[in-house]
């Protein structure tokens, strides 16, 4: 049987599975890899490009921007335990976005550093158990096809997720069997059957309802469950709290009550205080909250794909039923029972509804708007003027990615997006996200604008030199705005309310490590990129004008805008 590389092999098995890209920060393990591809693309072959990234935590970030703009499993390639070590937090963010990523790193056979503190082995899987669904030690003689065709399976068979292989380092430098017929993809197993009896019993539920409300996280990851949901909403008569971390729902539909915020800088109306039935479908809470609990006596109803969610805690509270059920056929499904139990008396008291739930979001989503035009004047800039200027600018099309805390009411409010792939936040706690899953999201679209709005902890955090060298070399341009509050802002926060105001001097904010400004525009335009600080409202306008002309014309630019310390209510001083 002829034999051929085992660079060759990888290429293979990316194309046969539809990646046509990957994220690395190499070692001596991939060099043999990266040559193979290259040479591949030279020679115009079939091979998925090499996007090299110059930290571990943009490879796996940039995964996770590229799966939410392309819907394919996500390759990525760091250098053993020590580039496994840097992936960090953000393989929290993977778990819980349910990426499908396959993860590859090599390991050291022989290694007088690989024995732990109590002489057991080093276990270089359990760096990442925690948060993938399928860990692989890989032994020298196995197999490249069949075990990367096995990981693809697993990370992508429902609940997806990611999965990590490790290797010898020689792994991937041998000559191993050419396979007779092409490489083809493992079939994944069909979606377990819901249960016709409990989705019946929801839908009685359902339409005895005074005020129900549909909540919905993930059910965008497929975009035809926009268009099911907003069906399911307009039959029902249902307001509709549209998740933070996907489009799941048009956000200036009239049935919807908004955006979810996390760590808003003000309470949300969201539904809850009047719902008596919530439908939560594919739905986690999340990781910092800012909605009220709902009525104690409100009953709850979940779907979800995923049976490890049954009985974890929603609102402090698990649901009175849970139907294990995938989005894409749970949802046409309930909306059909609907619409056959809906009488002729039963559709005029829907629609009855349905006016009065746009009324009333129509009513709040015009004080919205009214209170960010009425604040572009001054310094320190309005957080709501600056969205409220992002969404005048921004079409369609374009793809808004999304990781803010103090200022998230503001981007939730004022932005707004009505097609499916056309907002994403991060559901994870790993501050870092934004820049790289904009990285991520633009190299998977080519030709769309990209836009991420973050904290300035987010842009430090997200390694923006190696994020924007990366953005510049290969020509995946965004646009990252930075919501500026001049220093930490949500541990200053706390401080401030727990000291008297005598004690809350620049001295003790020095002392305390909360004060800092980097000029991060500086920092941008170091790299390659467009740079501009903005410090007051009638900047703004031009300033993204001239960004987003940059990001159009192929190169990456972020904008620094002040928004002042806004410590407490009316207060924007620095102290």
């Amino acid at each position: 049987m002829a034999k051929y590389k085992s660079g060759e092999a990888f290429i293979d098995v990316l194309n046969a599975h539809g990646v046509d890209k990957f994220f690395i920060n190499p070692g001596g393990e991939y060099i043999e890899l990266q040559s193979a591809v290259a040479l591949a693309r030279v020679a115009d072959k079939k091979a998925p490009q090499l996007v090299l990234c110059l930290d571990e935590a943009v490879t796996i970030a940039a995964a996770y921007g590229s799966y939410m703009v392309t819907g394919k499993p996500q390759v990525v390639l760091v250098h053993s335990e020590l580039g496994t070590l840097q992936l960090g937090g953000n393989m929290q963010n993977l778990q819980w976005g349910r990426i499908p990523a396959v993860i590859m790193a090599a390991y050291q056979e022989i290694d007088v550093q690989r024995t732990l503190w109590n002489g057991q082995p080093y276990d270089q899987g359990s760096i990442v158990r925690n948060n993938v669904k399928y860990e692989r030690c890989l032994q020298g003689d196995e197999d490249l096809h069949e075990v990367m065709k096995e990981a693809f399976r697993i990370a992508c068979t429902e609940p997806t997720g990611p999965v990590y292989l490790s290797f010898p380092m020689a792994y991937l430098y041998k000559e191993i069997e050419k396979p007779a017929t092409p490489v083809t993809p493992d079939v994944s197993p069909a979606l377990p059957a819901f249960n016709p009896a409990a989705l019946a019993e929801a839908a009685d539920i359902l339409l005895e309802a005074r005020n129900p409300l549909l909540v919905s996280g993930n059910a965008g990851r497929y975009p035809e469950n926009v268009a099911a949901l907003v069906k399911l909403a307009e039959t029902l008569g249902a307001a509709v709290l549209t998740g933070y971390s996907w489009m799941n729902f048009p956000s200036d539909h009239p049935l919807c009550v908004g955006i979810e915020q996390i760590g808003g800088s003000r309470k949300q109306d969201a539904g809850y205080d009047e719902a008596d039935v919530i439908l939560a479908i594919d739905y986690a809470m999340p990781y910092v909250s800012s909605a009220p609990l709902p009525r104690p006596e409100a009953r709850i109803l979940h779907i979800d794909i995923d049976p490890l969610t049954q009985g974890r805690l929603l609102w402090e509270r698990g649901a009175d039923i849970f139907i294990k059920a995938d989005a894409r056929e749970a949802i046409p499904a309930l909306e059909k029972l609907l619409r056959g139990k809906i009488t002729p008396e039963k559709k005029q008291e829907l629609q009855e509804r349905c006016r009065r739930i746009a009324a009333r979001n129509g009513e709040i989503r015009r004080s919205w708007y009214e209170s960010a035009r009425v604040s572009d004047k001054g310094s320190p800039i309005s957080p709501d003027y600056l969205c409220w200027c992002i969404n005048k600018l921004i079409d369609e099309d374009a793809v808004f990615v999304n990781h803010t805390l103090s200022h998230c009411a503001s981007v939730t409010e004022q932005i707004v997006r009505r097609q499916p792939g056309t907002w994403f936040g991060c559901p994870s706690g790993a501050i870092g996200w934004a820049p790289g899953a904009a990285l991520g999201a633009a190299a998977a679209a080519p030709g769309k604008l990209v836009v991420a709005v973050m904290t300035d902890g987010g842009f430090v955090w997200g390694c923006p030199t190696s994020t924007l060298w990366t953005s510049r070399y290969y020509q995946f341009p965004f646009l990252a705005v930075i919501c500026n509050n001049l220093g930490y802002g949500v541990v200053r926060g706390s401080q401030r309310a727990m000291l008297k105001e005598s004690e809350f001097t620049a001295e003790y904010a020095r002392e305390a490590g909360i004060e800092f400004l980097p000029d991060y525009a500086m920092i941008a335009r170091g790299a390659g990129a467009y740079g501009r600080k903005v410090e007051t409202a009638d900047e703004v306008l031009p300033a993204l004008e001239e960004a987003l002309a940059a990001v159009r014309a192929g190169r990456p630019a972020v904008l620094d805008a002040h928004l002042g310390r806004g410590d407490k209510e009316g207060d924007n001083k620095r102290y």
